[in-house]
């Protein structure tokens, strides 16, 4: 979190998040490092590419409308998202947006049985079939999308030397 704040010349906010009601609506607690991220940054966009989805009043990077949205056009046998199905309360391997793109692209967790801090992130580009698995948080994932150039396929670093956060 550090690396990030420093990176786009921030200082970390308190953007208060009603934990309990998401984690309640999603049947999971979500990871703590997402948590610090939606805190310290709140809503708004990175280097006018990366949306992370919070909690947020209008409505537009709001991570229930999402995962709400997703989940109601979910077909886990040949929808968008297939092989894997948008994440039901009370199962596993279905996958809770975290992040969207400026092209379209979208950044998942897949929850596994193990700890939710482990859960690995998936992403995914718009229109692609392939399918991109990381094993890192969501905020080192931010992170090098914005500062690290062979950071392939979602690197900004090359057309914006300078990341930076615009609040909504």
């Amino acid at each position: 979190m550090d690396l990030l704040l420093r990176a786009t010349g921030r200082e970390a906010r308190d953007a208060a998040q009603p934990w309990a009601e998401i984690e309640a609506e999603l049947g999971t607690k979500l990871t703590a490092d997402y948590k610090q991220l939606c805190q310290a940054f709140g809503v708004g966009e990175f280097s006018q590419v990366v949306s992370v989805l919070c909690s947020d009043e209008t409505g537009v990077a709001d991570l229930l409308r999402m995962w709400r949205f997703l989940l109601e056009g979910d077909d886990p046998s040949d929808g968008a998202f297939a092989p894997y199905p948008i994440h039901a309360p009370g199962t596993t391997g279905g996958l809770i947006p975290w992040g969207t793109s400026a092209a379209g692209d979208m950044f998942f967790w897949q929850v596994t049985d193990g700890a939710v801090d482990t859960w690995p992130g998936l992403a995914k580009m718009k229109d692609s079939e392939y399918w991109h698995r990381y094993e890192m948080t969501a905020t080192e994932f931010l992170y090098r999308i914005l500062t690290d150039p062979g950071f392939r396929p979602y690197s900004v670093a090359e057309c914006v030397p300078e990341p930076f956060f615009e609040p909504a």
